[in-house]
């Protein structure tokens, strides 16, 4: 099964923006775990996993944070797992990623048919 990972939040101006998870330069999810030291932003409470399935069990496990980006800041920040959404797609719906379909204008359009 696929997942869409993310975190919303609501900027000051209204917009929301959608963090998702970012991958180093090898291709890896970087997380950090608390255990190790409370200040998770350090480099030594870093640790990298490939495998999206991985991923989203340690997420669902909790205790980390994940390395994610924001789409309209382009800023990075370590979102802890407890804050992270992580919605299940029907890989198996040939439509699932044609979010373009979703709109309001077609909702309508359809409506009126």
């Amino acid at each position: 099964m696929d997942y869409i990972i993310r975190r919303c939040r609501t900027l000051d101006d209204g917009r929301v923006e959608t963090y998702t998870p970012m991958k180093n330069a090898d291709g890896y999810f970087i997380l950090a775990d608390r255990a190790v030291d409370a200040q998770h932003n350090k480099a030594i409470n870093q640790f990298y996993l490939k495998d999206t399935a991985a991923l989203v069990a340690r997420l669902r496990r909790g205790g980390v944070s994940l390395r994610m980006k924001g789409d309209i800041t382009g800023q990075p920040n370590l979102i802890s797992a407890s804050e992270i959404e992580l919605l299940a797609v029907d890989s198996d719906d040939p439509f699932a990623s044609f979010t373009e379909w979703a709109t309001e204008a077609d909702d309508k359009a359809y409506r009126d048919l």
